[in-house]
């Protein structure tokens, strides 16, 4: 074998060789980018993201109830304060008209006559020498009447603005309770009049008529307002009396001695 012979052959082994590793190579490049290893890169990677999308909507999700339950609590502690303080101005307001009350019921008995009491039933309301008694049942104008009857007396007739303003600072302390009272007519085109039959005077209050149908034939007051309704409704009653005579002469003797 001559030496020309011996380097073409390790020239073509040499080049065989190289041949086999970059097959080798190739094939190795091959199952590196395999359609199964793209698949499960692809599944840790996507498995990772749902994860990290899990965590972060759980994370949002109890924040969103923490603030939910904070904005209810707060909306509840609101909706209490504001009952609180409803109640206590009502309860004010009641307190006031109260004391008003009492205020004009001592200055009455403080210069009536020289008496040092003038007395009433129990649960009637005193004003100069009358008696004024506010039911606390619920009853038809004609049954209110009745009622008043009954108890020995009338039904309300006010007489002077004095008497008027008394009469509606004591039915503000029965918060929005409506009182009949002895004033009433005929139909529209009747006039007004009081149960003694004298005629009322436009001078003393203004009578606020819901519409002109006749069957508003009533008076009630509630409070500062005066209106009219049909006398079949039910409402309270407000009564009045003159002062026992006996009574008086009883507490004068017992003061002169």
């Amino acid at each position: 074998m001559t030496g020309e012979e011996v380097t073409y052959a390790d020239l073509r082994f040499t080049t065989l060789e190289k041949s086999q590793d970059q097959e080798l190579q190739t094939a190795r490049a091959k199952d590196s980018l395999s359609p199964s290893s793209c698949w499960r890169l692809a599944t840790v990677t996507l498995g990772v993201f749902c994860l990290s999308s899990v965590v972060a909507a759980g994370v949002l999700a109890a924040k969103f109830i923490l603030v939910c339950r904070l904005v209810r609590e707060k909306d509840e502690n609101f909706t209490l304060q504001k009952a609180i303080m409803e109640s206590l101005n009502q309860q004010l307001e009641l307190l006031q008209a109260q004391n008003s009350n009492l205020t004009e019921t001592v200055k009455q008995l403080a210069s009536s006559r020289g008496h040092k009491c003038i007395p009433c039933p129990e649960n009637w309301l005193q004003y100069g020498e009358d008696c004024y008694y506010f039911s606390k049942e619920w009853k038809t104008w004609k049954e209110s009447k009745a009622q008043c009857s009954a108890l020995e007396s009338r039904f309300l007739k006010i007489e002077s603005k004095e008497e008027l303003g008394f009469i509606m600072r004591s039915a503000q302390s029965y918060s929005s309770y409506s009182f009949w009272i002895g004033l009433s007519h005929n139909g529209t085109e009747g006039p007004w009049l009081w149960e003694d039959g004298s005629a009322f005077s436009p001078d003393l209050f203004q009578i606020q008529r819901a519409s002109s149908s006749p069957f508003l034939d009533c008076v009630w007051l509630q409070g500062a307002n005066i209106g009219t309704a049909r006398c079949g409704e039910y409402k309270f009653c407000i009564c009045e009396k003159v002062v026992d005579p006996a009574a008086v002469e009883r507490v004068s003797y017992l003061d002169r001695d």
